[in-house]
């Protein structure tokens, strides 16, 4: 059992859409998840992702470490969006389904309104499979 909420409670999407697995890690400005690619990934084509889609996958562990800062101070998960992908490396050219990734998102800097964040994806040997720096922007507070 995961000692943090449901994936579904911190990131703001629904399946199929919501690719994260669970959150495996936290701190304030960083979090790391579990992604396993599965059968009915709405991505996949002929039993691959293409690895482009590790953009959506490093957005929704932003995603996860600003909804985790937002329920570790009782506040309701904001959405947000990518605004900029200011740089992207991809280190190989898909991914098979049945493959398990952890999706790491670091803080580099950020405001109330506006964050940029280092993120990757790593298989479970540790090999890079990419990177990118994001920019994004934050929706309003929920009404309480």
């Amino acid at each position: 059992m995961s000692a943090y909420p449901a994936i579904a409670e911190l990131v703001p999407h629904q399946v199929p859409m919501l690719a994260l697995d669970e959150l495996i890690h936290y701190e304030p400005g960083q979090a790391r998840a579990r992604l396993v690619l599965r059968p009915g990934n709405p991505m996949a084509r002929g039993g691959v992702v293409d690895s482009v889609a590790t953009l959506e996958h490093m957005a929704q562990a932003v995603a996860a470490c600003l909804g985790m800062e937002a329920y570790a101070e009782g506040e309701a998960v904001r959405v947000g969006m990518v605004i900029a992908c200011r740089k992207m490396e991809v280190f190989r050219p898909a991914l098979a389904l049945g493959e398990e990734f952890q999706v790491e998102a670091r803080r580099v800097r950020g405001t109330e309104s506006l964050s940029h964040f280092e993120a990757e994806v790593r298989d479970l040997a540790g090999v890079l499979v990419a990177t990118s720096t994001l920019t994004l922007v934050h929706g309003m507070q929920p009404p309480s």
